[in-house]
């Protein structure tokens, strides 16, 4: 797959944005639909460990991700099980490797990793949701431990979907 635009996340996460509850339930279905085991993919990353509003973030995130690799060049993959676990280990590894570099060379490896990906706007959204912190008293803020379990959640998404 191409790598998707800046111009297609943005209108993908308005979108998502503008959407009132019962559009939202539509398009749950709708991605039960399609990517059943990404659904529950999400679902049961968020089980241990997470806030009720925490897992609503995490299914949210994950439901624009898979709306803005719809719209990308090619049709997606439909994810299974055992893309999901390829995928996670994967990153898993990807993150063990980071971790036995010399705080030197962290960067530069991690810099390199990241202009290497091939969807580096989707991770950017991702990033960005997951790190954003909210101004007023109905934000919800993530755990740091949390933060970093999602993004491995969400770029493995990205990763089944944007598959060969």
């Amino acid at each position: 797959m191409k790598p998707i635009s800046e111009h297609i996340v943005d209108s993908a996460w308005q979108e998502m944005a503008g959407l009132e509850i019962d559009e939202i339930r539509a398009m749950v279905d709708k991605m039960s639909e399609e990517q059943p085991y990404v659904l529950v993919y999400l679902m049961a990353a968020g089980e241990e460990g997470f806030s009720d509003e925490e897992r609503e973030i995490l299914l949210y995130i994950g439901m624009v991700v898979w709306r803005i690799m719809s719209q990308g060049n090619a049709p997606l993959p439909q994810v299974d099980e055992q893309m999901l676990d390829t995928a996670e280990a994967a990153n898993f590894e990807m993150l063990e490797a980071l971790d036995r570099e010399s705080p030197g060379d962290f960067i530069a490896v991690a810099e390199n990793m990241l202009n290497q990906y091939n969807q580096l706007e989707v991770l950017k959204y991702i990033v960005e949701a997951i790190m954003e912190e909210g101004d007023d008293e109905e934000a919800i803020d993530i755990e740091e431990d949390n933060k970093g379990w999602m993004l491995i959640v969400l770029k493995t998404i990205v990763d089944c979907f944007d598959a060969n």
